[in-house]
């Protein structure tokens, strides 16, 4: 489908969730459009690169975005910096046009120090090209989570694959703020012991078929979103298993958990964004 169909299509329905959000508060001005306002961002930039042996290498480099201006008629400066933490893994680039910037100027960002990427409109027939992708996508949207999703890719020229993930920001709309998973965890011994419970269950992948370390102890997710009920918990390519097996999602669902255990496992405030409050 048509990348611009689907913001339209995508737009389309945020607008009407806003409203009816509003709309159920008793807000006269539901129906104002300005109530939520996003911006789609496409840019593809080339560059080439000259390495220390001479070779003249090329990078083909391109952000897409639904990007978020102003959501239930505020603007939403933290979800914006929250969503370039996840790209960059920089807390320094927190203003849009940094974005920009960095796909002009990506050597300011990277560990080449000696020479900049230069803007190029073509690759040589014997040019070595690597390339790199970032989608920021809105996933879902309630009256109290923003759920986006950041998809990253990329192949460098001359490797046996590519690699990608999976990263997500899940925004609290009540307290503008992304949400940490010290937010919601409070008993990292049983996530663990639930998550490897979760990835048997949805993936039917032993231990063996795991990279665990030598204590046993199956690593903490550094990704997860909270969809619903349901706690995600989110392992990149590589992470615990092979390029093979990919990323792994693990959703841990209300059932699994004794109402003990569920009380243990998240914070008052996870509870509540989960809904799991009686």
């Amino acid at each position: 489908m048509n990348k611009n169909l689907i913001f339209t299509l995508m737009a389309m329905t945020i607008l009407w969730s806003c409203s009816n959000s509003n709309l159920a508060s008793g807000d006269k001005t539901a129906t104002d459009s300005t109530l939520c306002q996003f911006s789609n961002i496409d840019i593809d930039k080339l560059f080439s690169y000259i390495d220390d042996d001479g070779d003249t290498l090329y990078f083909d480099n391109s952000f897409s975005a639904f990007w978020p201006q102003v959501i239930n008629g505020k603007p939403c400066p933290n979800l914006q910096q929250a969503l370039l933490r996840a790209m960059t893994d920089s807390a320094e680039l927190n203003q849009l046009d940094m974005v920009t910037d960095f796909l002009l100027n990506p050597g300011n960002y990277t560990d080449y120090d000696a020479k900049k990427f230069t803007p190029v409109n073509s690759v040589k027939d014997d040019g070595k090209l690597s390339t790199s992708e970032v989608d920021v996508i809105m996933q879902s949207m309630t009256d109290r989570l923003v759920l986006y999703h950041l998809g990253t890719s990329s192949y460098m020229a001359g490797g046996a694959h590519g690699i990608y993930a999976n990263n997500y920001v899940t925004y609290d709309l009540m307290t503008e703020k992304a949400v940490a998973m010290d937010d919601v965890i409070a008993d990292t011994t049983l996530l663990r012991n639930v998550t490897y419970k979760a990835i048997k269950q949805a993936y039917d992948y032993d231990k063996d078929d795991l990279f665990i370390p030598d204590n046993g102890l199956l690593p903490l997710p550094r990704d997860f979103y909270l969809e619903g009920s349901v706690f995600h918990a989110v392992y990149q390519v590589y992470e615990i298993a092979s390029y093979a097996q990919g990323a792994i999602d693990a959703p841990i669902y209300p059932h699994m958990l004794k109402p003990e255990e569920m009380k243990r496992l998240y914070t008052p405030y996870g509870m509540e964004l989960l809904d799991l409050t009686e």
